[in-house]
């Protein structure tokens, strides 16, 4: 493991909006916007990247992610996934949870329009975490288990793995899986590093296009940058001690966090030239989507 570098970013708070949990930034180019989460707070946000303005929505239970489809937002809950309709503000669930007291966390899509997500234990007590593959079809197709809190979830097609993370206290490591993502075939996981001599813990993560890993140190105010062979790079101080997920597009990383101090609970922007290896939408059929 080679030094790492302590690097600067000029984050600035992009929305007045302050969440009690925020997370899952995710980057709409047709809207010029960033989607985000609050879990605690049950809302659904959508900011705009010219302005700041930012729309809100209520959510049923207590929300984990949201990525794109093509007909628009679908939402990860506690009973399932949601369809979400911007005018209506309607939420309509198209995949049931088959297990009992849990909820959807983290997530990112694939280049084949798969969804990776995470589900954990709504009260946080007990292991019963899953890391699971959902394709179009909403078929679905169980990849880990025994996680408590589920996180960092990020695909390397070009290395034909997958990271995750575990962001319980007890645990606080990132692992990759090797898979083969034109056939869906899973091979070993390996621990890819524990945070034990790091400030923060593993949360929410994000590939660069050179194939680098940046995952937000919850509770300790940093975002960490990894190599593609482990190798810690650099350090970058955030203005909250909570931060937990970044999203890179137009010149700028977008980054989320829990309310607390500094810009805890706002969505915040810094310009950069690192460019995200971008997050395709989810390939759900459009049948199963309301339009």
């Amino acid at each position: 493991m080679g030094m790492e570098n302590k690097t600067e970013m000029a984050f600035e708070p992009l929305s007045g909006t302050v969440a009690e949990l925020g997370e899952s930034p995710v980057w709409s180019a047709s809207e010029n916007a960033v989607w985000w989460v609050d879990i605690a707070g049950k809302r659904l946000h959508r900011t705009s990247a010219e302005d700041g303005t930012t729309r809100s929505w209520p959510t049923p239970e207590q929300i984990g992610f949201v990525v794109l489809a093509a007909r628009g937002p679908v939402v990860g809950m506690e009973s399932g996934l949601f369809a979400f309709d911007p005018r209506g503000g309607a939420f309509e669930r198209i995949y049931r949870l088959r297990d009992p007291g849990v909820r959807f966390n983290d997530a990112t899509v694939d280049e084949a329009g798969r969804l990776w997500a995470g589900t954990m234990d709504i009260d946080n007590a007990r292991p019963a975490g899953k890391l699971l593959r959902i394709d179009a079809d909403l078929s679905v197709t169980e990849i880990l288990s025994g996680f408590q809190m589920p996180n960092g979830i990020a695909v390397d097609a070009a290395r034909s793995r997958l990271y995750v993370s575990d962001s319980d206290a007890r645990i606080q490591t990132v692992w990759t899986v090797e898979i083969d993502f034109r056939t869906g075939t899973i091979g070993k996981r390996r621990e890819f590093k524990r945070f034990n001599d790091l400030a923060g813990r593993p949360d929410g993560a994000a590939l660069d296009t050179e194939g680098n890993y940046w995952i937000a140190g919850v509770d300790g105010g940093e975002i960490y940058r990894f190599s593609p062979e482990g190798e810690h790079l650099s350090t970058t101080a955030t203005p909250m001690k909570f931060p937990t997920k970044m999203a890179f597009a137009a010149g700028r990383m977008f980054l989320t966090s829990k309310a607390g101090n500094g810009y805890g609970g706002r969505l915040v922007a810094a310009q950069t030239s690192i460019r995200g290896s971008g997050i395709a939408a989810f390939g759900v059929q459009d049948a199963l989507v309301p339009g």
